[in-house]
């Protein structure tokens, strides 16, 4: 079967091409012309350049193709303005949807985002049909995807197509050259100084994982249905003492709260002003603190969806991020791997076409 994976050059898109390929699905990946495309390389794909803000470029990507796989997007907390962001994942999602229908395209797989659900003041696990509480705030980045989600299905029922969202969560894991948001987290912490951490929870997966959820989605999922694409509940301080553990570091140390973490963001935020480089924290980010991003995976559990578990995951990500370009020289050379990296990359040297 021919498929079709939009923004297949980025952190999910290109593991979902790999688990595709993996499956013996013949992939066509859509990239834009000027797409780092080193997560790609060795990979048996046929590539086709295009835009997803530009239909005619997906009405020729599509044919032949019997499902497509939407993963294209812009994850960022910086540097977009809420028009842009809105532009590509609304018009951008819609242009593929009737790309899709015109091409007879059977099914179409929505990466969504687990940030949909919303998030709850207090550590209880969210699930598919959660409502977002009417004074949560949402980033800009959010009410992007709330609003792609949207309309989304509604095209797809006025068109008459077979769609299903995915909504991961943390992402992480390596290739990824554009440095995402959820790896950002890890190379931020490592970063600080103060080895600092705040309030609240979140849920993490390992971006191989996540790949898996697309492929039994588009395999065995329901249409109009969306799956929460997740792995283990976790305290953020404890997210931030694995990676510690990880890399032979000290920490946490401090326990930011609201208050400091939202002036922290302003002098990051300025700081990137003269740089130009994305900051280490936003005040969007900022106005999230305390908040508890957990989930439940139950319903793609039911389809035959096992994560591995979040210091898995962790592993799998420190294990790339660490000899990446994203950490410094002198950042590594004060880094001592722990015995969990070194069996993880034994592993993989043995079994390169292994999952874990």
């Amino acid at each position: 079967m021919k498929v079709l994976v939009t923004g297949a050059n980025g952190l999910i898109g290109s593991h979902v091409v790999r688990e595709l390929l993996k499956k013996g699905y013949e992939v066509r990946a859509f990239v834009r012309e000027t797409s780092d495309l080193h997560s790609l390389e060795g990979l048996d794909v046929e590539l086709v350049y295009g835009d997803i803000l530009l239909p005619e470029t997906l009405r020729s990507a599509m044919k032949d193709c019997e499902m497509v796989f939407h993963v294209a997007a812009v994850f960022a907390y910086w540097g977009y303005d809420e028009t842009k962001l809105k532009s590509i994942a609304g018009q951008g999602t819609c242009n593929v949807v009737e790309a899709a229908a015109g091409a007879g395209v059977k099914k179409i797989i929505l990466t969504s985002s687990s940030a949909v659900l919303g998030s709850a003041s207090d550590a209880i696990s969210l699930d598919e049909n959660h409502t977002i509480d009417r004074d949560e705030y949402l980033p800009p980045y959010v009410r992007a995807k709330i609003e792609q989600e949207k309309a989304a299905f509604r095209m797809a029922r006025e068109l008459n197509l077979d769609l299903v969202a995915v909504c991961p969560t943390i992402t992480v894991g390596g290739p990824d050259y554009g440095l995402s948001e959820s790896n950002r987290i890890i190379v931020s912490y490592l970063n600080d100084p103060f080895k600092a951490t705040w309030p609240g929870g979140c849920n993490v997966v390992s971006a191989s994982d996540v790949a898996i959820g697309h492929v039994i989605a588009g395999e065995k999922g329901i249409p109009g249905q969306r799956y929460l694409l997740g792995s283990e509940n976790i305290e953020w301080s404890e997210l931030h003492q694995i990676i510690s553990d990880l890399c032979g570091l000290p920490g946490p140390m401090v326990v930011a709260n609201h208050t400091s973490s939202y002036l922290a963001a302003v002098a990051y935020e300025l700081v990137s002003y003269f740089t130009g480089e994305p900051p280490a924290s936003t005040r969007a980010q900022a106005k999230m603190v305390g908040r508890y991003y957990w989930y439940t995976y139950d319903r793609i559990a039911k389809l035959g969806y096992k994560p591995c578990t979040a210091r898995q995951s962790l592993v799998e990500a420190v294990s790339w991020l660490v000899a990446s370009s994203h950490i410094s020289s002198s950042l590594r050379a004060t880094i001592k791997l722990s015995d969990e990296i070194y069996r993880f990359r034994n592993k993989q040297q043995m079994s390169p076409t292994d999952k874990k």
